[in-house]
């Protein structure tokens, strides 16, 4: 099962910067109003239950159309079409309209209909630059001049798609690190797995703490960025896994932890005052929206997560002394907490 991460909400966020922006004209704007009187086939409504999730029937279980139904996705979409609802969380942005404009411009499970397709774009909405550029894109299409499958992340032009179609991604991503984490585990013992779940757990709180607050969230494309911070660590642990399991162990030794865990307290001393020094006056400073008070709460979120990880490799790789362990990941930790100000 695709672990559900919380990275939507810097994306989500941005919606209040994207709508404050004025918006330039755009050729999209007089071409809107021609094709929203384009004729919906009322034979290609269908119907869908009230729980159907247009994404998944469009994109398949895995994102990667593994099982995916197009049809289903055309009368989902349609449904959810007929809520009204703003398009500000992930099932939203890809569903309703959207789906229907990659239906009717692809001609998958419906025939192609490029007018029905830029009605549905129109609908759809988003910054001006999108509109166009997929109004554009439509009508590649329909010329031949593009043979690619149209996709709503195509022509994204804004900080806040660009965070949807980032976590969009991560998910298939996930999906796939899921079957591989399985793979894994088949091998281990009940104890093994116990103390995995509590690594699981650390890791979660871990992430999120370094993907929103160890990381610049000032920007419109925060979203973005959150998502990318987390896929960073989650690829990163499963290699390591997948490493230690085939044999390879930390170069650190057990004497080494010492040395380490000082100067991992020197440099989250060090970060911490010059995130401090750094803070000025406004809502962010010199190393944008990172705090120290963020930084500390991620640390102590940290500290869980190693501990969790040590009595996991103790368990599953019992040849390499815990101590070992923990100066392999204090190292890891220290050089992240200097990278933060690297820069200041």
């Amino acid at each position: 099962m695709i672990h559900v991460r919380p990275a939507t909400l810097p994306v989500l966020c941005a919606c209040l910067l994207f709508l404050a922006s004025p918006a330039p004209a755009f050729a999209a704007d007089d071409a809107c109003r021609q094709w929203a009187k384009t004729p919906i086939p009322r034979q290609d409504i269908g119907s869908a239950p009230a729980d159907c999730d247009a994404e998944v029937l469009y994109y398949g279980r895995d994102g990667k159309r593994t099982g995916r139904d197009v049809v289903a996705a055309r009368h989902c979409a349609y449904r959810q079409r007929g809520t009204g609802a703003q398009v500000e969380s992930q099932s939203e942005v890809f569903g309703g309209s959207g789906i229907l404009m990659m239906l009717y411009a692809n001609g998958e499970g419906v025939k192609r209909n490029p007018a029905l397709a830029r009605r549905f774009a129109c609908e759809y909405g988003g910054a001006p630059a999108e509109v166009d550029g997929r109004l554009e894109h439509i009508d590649a299409i329909a010329k031949g001049t593009d043979q690619q499958a149209m996709d709503i992340c195509d022509d994204i032009t804004s900080g806040l798609m660009a965070g949807f179609c980032s976590r969009r991604s991560a998910d298939a991503a996930g999906f796939e690190r899921d079957r591989r984490w399985q793979a894994l585990q088949a091998a281990w013992t009940p104890a093994q797995r116990t103390a995995w779940a509590d690594v699981r757990k650390a890791a979660d709180g871990y992430f999120e703490g370094v993907s929103t607050e160890e990381t610049d969230m000032s920007g419109t494309a925060r979203g973005a960025f959150a998502v990318g911070a987390r896929e960073d660590l989650e690829i990163a642990l499963l290699d390591a896994v997948t490493r230690f399991d085939g044999g390879a162990r930390p170069t650190q030794k057990a004497g080494d932890f010492a040395r380490a865990d000082k100067a991992l307290n020197a440099t989250y001393k060090t970060t911490l005052a010059k995130l401090a020094a750094g803070r000025g006056d406004g809502m962010f400073g010199d190393y944008g929206s990172i705090g120290p008070d963020g930084v500390r709460e991620t640390q102590r979120a940290w500290l869980r997560y190693r501990d969790a990880w040590v009595r996991f490799a103790t368990l599953r790789w019992p040849g390499t002394p815990a101590d070992a362990w923990k100066a392999w990941l204090t190292e890891e930790r220290t050089q992240a907490l200097a990278e933060l100000v690297s820069g200041g």
